[in-house]
């Protein structure tokens, strides 16, 4: 299991996750790092296989999945994976930026979840 941390900013979410691991029996096995992934995602502590950004649009800049994945994708392995929920256009211009090398595709879930490969 990969031990790279995930980060959520909202406390409320990140007792859920917390009990939910517990329960679960995971809790071992896992990392959050509570605040703005912005500033908690920026040293991964080696490179990663996977991200997972669920971020919201901004408010008259980037949004913050474009932020997140700007910090993040210097640490994603070649060949690693890296998700959008929401497809941002903004997230949709770096990660199809042929520059930022990704190959990508848009999923039909809910309404919108892009699926991204690291090819160089």
């Amino acid at each position: 299991m990969n031990d790279r941390p995930p980060s959520e900013i909202v406390p409320a979410k990140v007792e859920t996750a917390r009990r939910n691991l517990a329960e679960a029996g995971l809790a071992d096995y896992a990392e959050i790092r509570e605040g703005d992934a912005r500033q908690t995602l920026r040293d991964l502590g080696g490179p990663v296989d996977f991200v997972l950004i669920d971020g919201w649009p901004g408010e008259g800049g980037p949004s913050l999945a474009r932020e997140v994945i700007e910090i993040v994708a210097p640490q994603l392995l070649i060949g690693g994976y890296g998700m959008n929920d929401n497809a941002e256009p903004d997230y949709l211009d770096f990660i199809r930026d042929p520059r930022n090398s990704f190959v990508s595709m848009t999923l039909p879930l809910k309404g919108g979840t892009e699926l991204s490969l690291k090819v160089k």
